[in-house]
């Protein structure tokens, strides 16, 4: 995950660390949930980056769709459009069962 708060603190210049991790550790949350995972594999980082870095921008303008002002014009995306394709990686909840007592039998035999 430092490889995404890196990359989020080049892309927004943000230099307070906690704010990054804020924004970096919520949507890699979001990003777990609607995988239906329970630890993050390296396809999910550019989606975990993109949803971070879509929310840091849209602060202060949570719950709009777009946002006009002395002619410029700035639209966001849906956090469902930028996860779409995490559907892609998404478990079953057999398959994540299978996953989660794989890993408590190795945790058991170490």
């Amino acid at each position: 995950m430092d490889s995404i708060k890196r990359d989020f603190k080049i892309l927004t210049g943000e230099t307070d660390n906690d704010m990054v991790s804020l924004f970096v550790s919520n949507a890699a949350k979001r990003v777990l949930m609607r995988a239906n995972r329970s630890e993050l594999i390296e396809p999910l980082y550019d989606h975990v980056l993109n949803l971070a870095l879509a929310r840091y921008e849209r602060r202060g303008n949570e719950g709009l769709a777009s946002y006009s002002e002395g002619g410029e014009n700035e639209s966001y995306l849906k956090e469902d459009e930028i996860l779409s394709a995490v559907d892609n990686y998404r478990l079953t909840p057999i398959a994540r069962r299978r996953r989660d007592e794989e890993k408590k039998s190795e945790e058991v035999h170490s």
